[in-house]
């Protein structure tokens, strides 16, 4: 297996197999381009390759001089900035082990994930440090806290500033370790959404190929990306990160997740590339049709004509309309300097990516999972399908377990990007790693003739009727969620003894019933008929036995992990204890 991640990371263009590697050659061949953009009031505060490479050696050398030994845990909590991404890159170049921390976690959970990967370091945002600092719950504290931020006003004095650190690197030139490609560069543990979170163990060969993988398909030039989703998450954290700093790209992170401070953001850096989850995208749409919503009425008429000519084009096979009809609206709504956006995450309605191509911009569609460092899949740049997630990346095997009659199993895959294993937990590991490489994801789906993959579920979630035919949640979701007046919904299958009822739990869009009831009060009978009858709608377009039978409703959105996943188990237990 090590051996087929060290040839795997050796066969890209750049011959780089670990990231230190990695980030000496971008500095070399980059060194006087912009590598990492804080916008800031006053002015953004960039840092060139060349900058980048200079810190990252002296933190490095720092960690060393202040006790960090080979293969030491480090953590990283706090937000998206220039800071957490050079404590990153410093931490695997001194030969320690990176454990980025969710800052959205609880203190009891911040402590104990930090506890369990036995961390010796680490770096914490200034808001976080009362939670790291805590001994009233027991958890053993880090021997070192550095504080993720330059500004020292009101740090307490038994923590170490983050220039400091850099001092004490710059006063020592103790060489800094060699890795190799089976060395572990970062515990990453699992969002959780099915129970106890496991710490990813992903090393240098798993990470590198990934970023390889994904800069040969995605045709990267030195392109100019947003920053948006949480670093800690390892979709950002390589695609948005690394692989950024491998092509020679521009990183600029943005103010805040308000949809208006995104489009101000991408219009000011004139990014290339973002990455986000559906959620993101879909909020950013909602955003450009209230504009849309505002302008005058001849405004609005005409580009409703030119909207349903780019619609009729694409059915007769005239491609990319809109890239060309609507290049001003593109620049008003700051969506102008995107080739492109990545979408990954959660699964994705295909009306997303459909109203963005018709906009003229395109969005490919990926999957992967924490334990594959972890792209795995992405659609074609030239013949992305709004449907599929798209192909296996180059070096990538997809096997497809017991499918049905429909072709329909769990996916495996197996390549160079599949994790070492699970921190500590070696049955766990065995329930998803079989010797011989292969990952089994635990989701349904299945693989067309041209090649592409589709998502149908997951097999933990798969619902079997009393008539034993197989329901997959999410395919009853995306129906139901096209209505205008449901936010979210969650659908799950209520055990009837020989088998199972699909009921659902819907949270309704009150902003937009509000606006279809012209302001006027809607009692909560009003709002469960209303409902009612977008079920009924939403049934319609499904097979009998995949029919919702009944439904409740919430007033609050469902409780979500970082990236906005719905965190299924937390809601089957309050179901069980109903």
């Amino acid at each position: 297996m090590e051996n087929r991640i060290e040839a795997a990371a050796m066969q890209n263009n750049k011959g780089i197999a670990t990231l230190p590697e990695m980030v000496r050659h971008s500095v070399a061949e980059f060194g006087d381009r912009p590598a990492l953009i804080a916008r800031q009031p006053r002015g953004d505060r960039v840092i060139t390759f060349g900058e980048l490479g200079n810190k990252v050696e002296s933190l490095a050398r720092g960690l060393i001089a202040d006790g960090l030994p080979k293969n030491g845990k480090c953590a990283i909590l706090g937000p998206n900035s220039p800071e957490w991404a050079i404590a990153y890159l410093a931490v695997t170049c001194a030969g320690g082990i990176c454990v980025p921390i969710d800052s959205q976690l609880t203190e009891n959970e911040i402590l104990h994930l930090m506890a369990d990967a036995k961390v010796y370091m680490a770096f914490v945002a200034p808001k976080f440090l009362d939670r790291v600092l805590s001994t009233s719950r027991g958890f053993p504290r880090p021997k070192h806290v550095i504080v993720l931020t330059l500004d020292t006003k009101g740090i307490p004095r038994n923590v170490m500033p983050f220039e400091e650190l850099f001092r004490h690197g710059q006063r020592t030139r103790r060489p800094l370790p060699n890795r190799d490609p089976g060395d572990i560069a970062a515990i990453i543990y699992t969002s959780g959404t099915t129970g106890r979170p496991k710490g990813v163990m992903l090393t240098h060969g798993n990470i590198v190929s990934d970023i390889t993988a994904c800069y040969q398909v995605m045709e990267f030039g030195q392109e100019r990306f947003l920053s948006i989703l949480p670093m800690h998450h390892t979709l950002e954290c390589t695609a948005g990160f690394l692989l950024p700093i491998y092509s020679g790209s521009a990183i600029t992170f943005a103010r805040s997740l308000k949809s208006r401070s995104i489009l101000e953001d991408l219009k000011a850096s004139r990014a290339t590339v973002m990455i986000g989850v559906p959620l993101l995208f879909q909020k950013m749409l909602d955003g450009i049709h209230r504009g849309i919503k505002r302008m005058p009425s001849a405004q609005r008429m005409i580009f409703h004509i030119i909207m349903n000519a780019v619609k009729t084009g694409e059915g007769l096979g005239m491609k990319n309309l809109g890239m060309h009809f609507f290049r001003n609206l593109r620049e008003l709504a700051g969506l102008g300097s995107l080739r492109f956006l990545v979408v990954g995450g959660a699964p994705l309605m295909p009306k997303i990516s459909r109203e963005f191509r018709w906009l003229g911009v395109k969005m490919l569609q990926g999957y992967g999972l924490t334990e594959a460092s972890p792209v795995l899949t992405i659609n074609p740049v030239d013949e992305p399908v709004d449907e599929s997630i798209g192909k296996p990346l180059s070096g990538v095997e997809v096997r497809i377990l017991e499918p049905d009659e429909n072709g329909v199993g769990e996916l495996a895959f197996r390549g160079p990007m599949i994790m070492k294993g699970y921190y500590e937990d070696p049955e766990a590991t065995q329930e998803v790693l079989d010797p011989d490489g292969w990952l089994k994801t635990g989701d349904l789906g299945y693989r067309d003739k041209k090649g592409y993959l589709y998502i149908c579920g997951r097999v933990k979630n798969l619902i079997v009727t009393p008539a034993g035919e197989n329901v997959y949640p999410e395919e009853i979701e995306a129906c139901i969620n096209r209505s205008p007046f449901v936010l979210e919904s969650m659908v799950y299958g209520y055990n009837k003894g020989a088998g199972e009822e699909v009921r659902a739990v819907i949270v309704p869009d009150y902003e937009a019933i509000g606006g279809y009831s012209s302001g006027k009060r809607q009692s909560d009978q009003d709002i469960n008929k209303l409902i009612s009858r977008e079920v009924k709608k939403a049934n319609k377009m499904l097979a009998p036995f995949k029919r919702v039978v009944s439904f409740t409703l919430m007033d609050e959105e469902f409780p979500k992990t970082s990236i906005r996943k719905i965190k299924r188990h937390l809601f089957k237990l309050r179901v069980t204890d109903k």
